[in-house]
């Protein structure tokens, strides 16, 4: 199991190596130039030179890159364009804040399509499943995009119910209960739209996951010993049937990192989403790199720890791995 870990992790790190690599030739063939912003009639036209040395333009393309990768490793993203400060000082402002929306929305979706697709397998035939598979066809159908600015609209504008945007309000004390329930409601709209159509998949993934597992012997054997309906769902055919939806789940993460850049846009939530956008936008080279290693990062670790628990929920992953051991 230690050597299929060690593989994973090793792949992850080439796999991270690759997709920096591409994300500097793309910002660095993209036309434009990042320096436009210091083009002025009022500003010495001597001094462009000199910044574009200060940043390391006037080297050639694999100069930077190496000049760039060599930062990396030695944890410094340099300083933004836009903010004139470090990115990594701007990074540990914004990656927390996604994070909140990212990891509740993936425990809320979780909870939702598990538990709904548990249901759904239960009732099968039923006006209940029939209902239920309705209702998740049409918010798996619906843009993240539309959706919120619909929950603006009904919550925020028509029943105030709820804030339209930004992570809390200006005239609150800077901790205490109050703060806590205005994060919690501002944080409510977005949580649920970046939550709402992987919840509707991962049901019915679930659901089709445990209606396969219904169908095997052993199944009805336990039903034919006198087991109850809820003690065959869960200690037989929920645990048989949990390795293929946990791949579902640690896939889940990068769309969800995916979809707080709209997300946080819509709802004016500073994190690392909205960041990326307002950094390419004004080609800030540093943030855009920066941001875009954090993301990275950030999906393949979800993707190898959705191996790893794939491999520990699954035997025959374990089986496979011993005898490859063997063999070597």
């Amino acid at each position: 199991m230690a050597r299929f870990i060690l593989r994973r992790v090793l792949s992850a790190g080439v796999l991270v190596l690759i997709t920096l690599t591409l994300t500097f030739l793309a910002a660095r063939l993209a036309p434009g130039d990042p320096l436009n912003r210091y083009y002025s009639p009022e500003v010495d036209p001597e001094l462009i030179p000199r910044v574009r040395q200060q940043f390391g333009f006037d080297k050639s393309l694999l100069e930077q890159y190496g000049r760039w990768i060599w930062n990396f490793l030695q944890g410094d993203f340099g300083v933004s364009f836009s903010e004139s400060r470090p990115v990594a000082a701007i990074l540990r402002e914004t990656v927390p804040r996604t994070l909140q929306l990212t990891v509740l929305a993936l425990g809320l979706q979780i909870l939702l399509g598990i538990g709904l697709g548990m249901l759904m397998a239960a009732r099968r035939g039923t006006r209940t499943e029939r209902s239920l598979m309705l209702a998740f066809l049409a918010f798996y159908s619906i843009p993240s995009f539309y959706l919120a600015y619909l929950l603006i609209a009904l919550f925020s504008l028509k029943l105030g119910l709820l804030p339209a945007a930004n992570m809390g309000s200006l005239h609150l004390e800077p901790s205490g209960w109050l703060l806590l329930k205005d994060r919690a409601l501002h944080m409510a709209m977005p949580v649920f739209v970046l939550a709402f159509g992987g919840a509707a998949g991962l049901a019915r993934f679930t659901r089709g996951s445990l209606i396969d597992v219904f169908g095997e012997d052993y199944i009805r054997t336990a039903r034919a010993q006198g087991l109850s309906s809820g003690r065959v769902l869960w200690i037989h055919a929920f645990r048989n049937a949990l390795a293929p939806v946990l791949t579902v789940m640690g896939l889940s993460f990068p769309f969800l990192l995916g979809g707080s850049v709209v997300v946080e846009k819509i709802f004016a939530w500073p994190g690392m989403g909205a960041l990326t956008v307002d950094a390419i936008f004004s080609r800030d080279y540093p943030v855009i790199m920066a941001a875009t290693f954090i993301g990275a990062c950030m999906v393949i670790a979800g993707s190898l720890l959705s191996d790893i628990f794939y491999g520990i929920a699954n035997p025959r992953i374990k089986l496979a791995v011993c005898k490859g051991n063997k063999t070597d």
